[in-house]
């Protein structure tokens, strides 16, 4: 597992909107703009059980975050790594509300649709550019 300096930490940390790209099915690339934080040095994010993020994750755990800073466009922060753990259930609904306190201040995620179920997954970083 590749450590993630001050830098990447903070910007991680931060209410910065980061981009993850996955592979899809017929190899070819998705991105998503996602939010995100860390949980014991790995990359947490979020995602509704039937979008595209989520079999992408399972057929292919591998994974590239990427931030940069509109103030110093030259200084990108990319990562490779890959999902390590995925869950659903309390934890993954608990999840996506605390990155809404992070992101917008709501302490409930305000865009659930009725149905919806919320999964988490766990990054291990195995590459970051900072």
């Amino acid at each position: 597992m590749a450590e993630l300096d001050e830098r990447t930490r903070a910007a991680l940390d931060g209410t910065y909107f980061w981009t993850l790209a996955t592979v899809n099915p017929d190899g070819t690339a998705q991105s998503t703009v996602v939010w995100v934080t860390t949980r014991d040095g790995k990359i947490l994010v979020n995602s509704a059980v039937g979008r595209k993020k989520p079999p992408n994750l399972a057929r292919n755990p591998s994974v590239a975050p990427a931030w940069f800073d509109p103030e110093a466009p030259y200084g990108p922060i990319q990562i490779q790594g890959h999902v390590v753990e995925s869950y659903t259930g309390d934890q993954a609904e608990a999840d996506i509300d605390a990155l809404a306190k992070k992101y917008i201040g709501e302490d409930v995620y305000p865009w659930r649709k009725e149905g919806e179920s919320r999964i988490s997954f766990l990054i291990e970083p195995t590459h970051v550019q900072s």
